[in-house]
């Protein structure tokens, strides 16, 4: 699977672990998902570090565990810690088992004690039509994504530019305090709705209406 369709799958269970879910709970299901690929920086050694190492050592069973257990540590309660735990181990096996139907490569379940490889018998490459399709499934997911929940993955780097980007798909209920038209920014220095028109993006992505702009 690409990179987009783990991220996919990772965003959608993050989005399972309950009502009491947090930016950071959904960072750590997220990262989970996309984890096992940490092993492509092998590429900076050579296509030969590179064919050894990639679906080695971060697709196998024993990284999926640290994993779990180095994101359940960073959580305080032991509720988080079970869903931490479980969520982050659904998430990991997503792309693992993504890998394992949708690549070609073999992944090294048991490395670093065994180097036998396991891959399904029908092997399709990333330019499959499958794998073209979740990927284009991927984007459709994260614009649902934003206006049904208001947020994407870009939320996990930065809260204020997803807030933009959202902002741009959700429709605009509320009236800009300057011109009546439709808004849903809220200026950072006054608290009320404004219009684009009528504000503008500053430092960290946040908005500042037109009146406190040039007060």
């Amino acid at each position: 699977m690409n990179t987009e369709a783990h991220l996919a799958a990772g965003w959608i269970l993050a989005h399972c672990t309950g009502a009491h879910q947090t930016r950071r709970l959904r960072a750590a299901v997220v990262f989970a998902a996309l984890a096992p690929d940490l092993d492509a920086i092998s590429y900076i050694f050579g296509e030969r570090a590179y064919a050894t190492y990639h679906h080695a050592v971060g697709h196998n069973l024993f990284f999926g565990v640290l994993v779990s257990l180095v994101c359940a540590a960073l959580f305080s309660s032991r509720r988080e810690r079970w869903t931490v735990l479980l969520f982050t181990q659904l998430a990991f096996y997503s792309h693992y088992f993504g890998d394992y139907f949708l690549t070609r490569f073999p992944l090294e379940a048991f490395w670093p004690i065994s180097h036998k490889g396991y891959v399904y018998s029908y092997r399709i490459g990333l330019d499959h039509p499958i794998n073209t399709f979740l990927s284009y499934l991927s984007f459709v997911i994260f614009v649902l994504s934003a206006w049904t929940h208001g947020r994407t993955p870009i939320e996990l780097i930065s809260p204020e530019l997803d807030r933009r980007i959202v902002n741009l798909i959700r429709p605009r209920r509320e009236s800009c305090h300057l011109c009546g038209r439709g808004a849903n920014e809220l200026c950072t220095k006054c608290g009320r709705f404004t219009c684009m028109r009528h504000g503008s993006v500053g430092k960290g992505f946040k908005v500042v209406c037109r009146a406190c702009g040039t007060t």
